[in-house]
């Protein structure tokens, strides 16, 4: 059973949201490798909205987090396992203000108050180990102040971008996964979860190839899938 990313698909015909105060605060930063290892992440999702567009998609990306309607939460829920819809909040400056006059050079976005459908995060219940034998996820650093670990992974389906020699327009050009490279987790440690995170990776929001095609299926909005392993 194939592993996938789910990702952002760059579409800013949609509204584009970005990340405030979600953190609860640690002790500081690591004085050798500069990271933050007693800072937990916390709920609810803070986010604000970026100009630029007033149209929602089925999902939002905030980074790596995953924010989606609730119409789509329901969905998900009802067919799969190892997350629940955690909450978010949104913020605005309070310098800004609905333009009463809408023209030509009216920026779109969303605005608070909000009206939409409400919003939640994919919080991540299930987390798993990769199988380190088989998985091509290299140790990049190992601190011996703090004990943070922090890992590359080779081999993945990823695009990049390229350029239309014809037209000069930039697209994004697809690199399948090498075979045999990866992500490998054992189907007994994810314990029917088929939303889930590796716990050497700490952004990624993996899925099962059935989640993949369930969200295909029902034509869900702004998000795409690159794959990144197999269930062992």
């Amino acid at each position: 059973m194939k592993i996938f990313d789910i990702l952002d698909r760059f579409d800013y015909t949609f509204a584009q949201a970005g990340l405030r105060g979600t953190w609860e605060e640690g002790s500081g930063l690591c004085p050798e490798c500069k990271s933050s290892p007693s800072t937990k992440r916390v709920r609810p999702l803070v986010i604000y909205w970026e100009p630029g567009s007033d149209t929602l998609g089925d999902f939002t990306w905030i980074g790596t987090y995953v924010v989606i309607t609730e119409v789509v939460m329901n969905a998900l829920l009802s067919r799969f396992s190892g997350f629940e819809a955690g909450p978010v909040e949104m913020i605005q400056d309070p310098k800004l203000r609905p333009p009463k006059r809408i023209t030509k050079r009216t920026k779109p976005r969303i605005w608070l108050p909000y009206a939409g459908p409400t919003l939640y995060e994919v919080w991540k219940t299930s987390w798993v180990s990769a199988d380190l034998a088989r998985s091509t996820i290299d140790l990049v650093n190992d601190c011996t102040t703090c004990g943070t670990k922090d890992y590359r992974v080779e081999g993945l389906e990823k695009y990049v971008p390229a350029r239309d020699l014809r037209t000069g327009e930039l697209f994004p050009r697809r690199i399948p996964r090498v075979s045999g490279a990866g992500i490998f987790v054992r189907d007994r440690d994810l314990g029917g979860a088929s939303i889930f995170g590796v716990t050497q990776l700490r952004g990624p929001t993996l899925c099962t190839e059935q989640v993949k095609a369930f969200i295909e299926e029902r034509q869900y909005t702004n998000v795409t899938f690159v794959e990144v392993g197999d269930v062992i």
